[in-house]
């Protein structure tokens, strides 16, 4: 059986050549898939969705397989509720903080002119059983040139996002979510960084 660390490795890798799973073909997704699998039988967490000090921090999107998008609008990102302007994708960063409940998305992109900008969904989580949680989005914030813009999520698509964390370690973090959607994330810092929001 191969270890653990070998397929993180190639979960990481695949995801980069993948650009994040923006160019994904379908070879591709099924190696992912298969790797993903594998992994998850190796769970070292048996209570993931409670391990706060493992789920605390700033973690990276490695990989998704849910319609991401180059080029795209801050509309589809949020979910609805920012106007539909066209930006590109950078990056894509999630943060959690279990003391707070903290459970935000971080999208960094740049505008059509090219300059950059964050656009945060700010939410929050509850555990729902020891490997589900149910996360609830109540603001969209761009953070660019000029002021914080600001909206509440009350015109968002999707008012309730129930997940599994079917893997979890010190710095690794697979998710399952509706539709059959798939995450892939590593964890950067132990921290959250809180992007700003909160300023």
């Amino acid at each position: 059986m191969r270890h653990a660390s070998a397929i993180k490795q190639d979960l990481a890798v695949l995801g980069a050549l993948t650009e994040v799973g923006l160019n994904a073909d379908p070879a591709d997704s099924a190696r992912i898939r298969a790797l993903a699998a594998e992994l998850e039988g190796m769970n070292p967490t048996p209570e993931p969705a409670r391990a706060a000090a493992l789920l605390r921090g700033r973690w990276r999107l490695l990989y998704s397989n849910f319609s991401l998008q180059r080029h795209t609008t801050m509309t589809r990102l949020s979910l609805g509720v920012l106007p539909d302007d066209p930006v590109e994708v950078v990056e894509l960063y999630n943060e959690i903080d279990p003391s707070t409940g903290l459970y935000d998305n971080i999208i960094h992109f740049l505008f059509e002119d090219g300059t950059p900008g964050i656009q945060v969904m700010a939410g929050a989580y509850e555990v729902e059983d020891d490997s589900h949680i149910d996360i609830r989005y109540y603001e969209a914030l761009v953070i660019g040139p000029g002021a914080p813009v600001r909206i509440p999520a009350t015109g968002s698509r999707v008012s309730s996002l129930k997940t599994e964390v079917t893997y979890l370690d010190d710095g690794f973090r697979l998710v399952r979510g509706a539709h059959g959607s798939l995450y892939i994330l590593e964890r950067l810092d132990s921290a959250p960084m809180r992007w700003g929001r909160d300023s």
